[in-house]
């Protein structure tokens, strides 16, 4: 599986999940979690428990104990029951490790993938072209050499299939393309399509973002459009969270 640059974190999930565990817990976790991110298999690993030993640093006693802690406080999936270990375990046993939420996002991502690989086959059945002048993918040399090219197509199908309630669009203008390349180009985190497929996911949280807030007397009802959304300003208060309890 290709290695993605970002690592997606949930600050709030994490303290929520965390906070009231041991530093060294935490410190163990997130070298744990790096770990998953970079298998084959995103998510699960397993190695024997002086693998396990050397990924953490530490003598085998101890880092059995952090696995045992883990398994005991439902913080992964672990398998064996560790319980069933000796404290002087044999250094060979294989021990699988899974991080709930990361193999939750990779199913989704595959389903996002698939659901995208199924639209656009519906689109060239049907014969549906996008009406743009210029080419969707802007060449990296136009961006900075360290900048991978930024892919529109991808990114306006995967709003489409994310996100069907809200808008589809019509016509990529120049205009929209230079902001779309702007946000991609602004943070290297952004720079993948994984990272995009979570931000239009994120929109299923904000009621606001997605329509179902009532119009008033002083404001019609409000649908969010990917336009809109990936202008400067309104990005900016989209990924502060400015629209979550609205």
């Amino acid at each position: 599986m290709g290695k993605l640059p970002a690592f997606p974190f949930y600050p709030n999930d994490w303290a929520r999940d965390l906070e009231e565990h041991p530093l060294e817990i935490e410190g163990a976790w997130i070298r744990i979690c790096c770990k998953l991110w970079w298998s084959d298999k995103r998510g699960s690993v397993t190695k024997a428990l002086q693998q396990w030993a050397r990924i953490l640093r530490e003598p085998l006693g101890k880092t059995l104990y952090i696995l045992q802690y883990l398994q005991s406080e439902n913080i992964g999936n672990i398998k064996p029951d560790l319980k069933k270990l000796s404290e002087n375990p044999d250094c060979n046993v294989s021990v699988t490790v899974e991080s709930r939420r990361m193999v939750n996002d990779e199913k989704v991502r595959e389903q996002t993938r698939l659901r995208v690989k199924r639209h656009r086959e519906k689109e060239v059945c049907n014969g549906a072209v996008t009406p743009m002048k210029h080419s969707l993918s802007v060449s990296s040399s136009l961006l900075g050499t360290n900048v991978p090219n930024c892919p529109q197509k991808e990114i306006v199908d995967l709003w489409h299939v994310t996100l069907p309630q809200l808008p589809k669009i019509k016509i990529w203008d120049e205009t929209r393309q230079g902001n779309l390349r702007a946000r991609w180009k602004e943070d290297e985190s952004r720079q993948t399509v994984e990272w995009w497929q979570r931000f239009f996911e994120y929109f299923k949280g904000c009621p606001f973002l997605m329509g179902e807030v009532p119009p008033t007397n002083r404001h019609k009802q409000f649908y969010a459009t990917l336009d809109w959304v990936i202008k400067k300003q309104n990005f900016i208060k989209i990924i502060e969270g400015r629209y979550e309890e609205k």
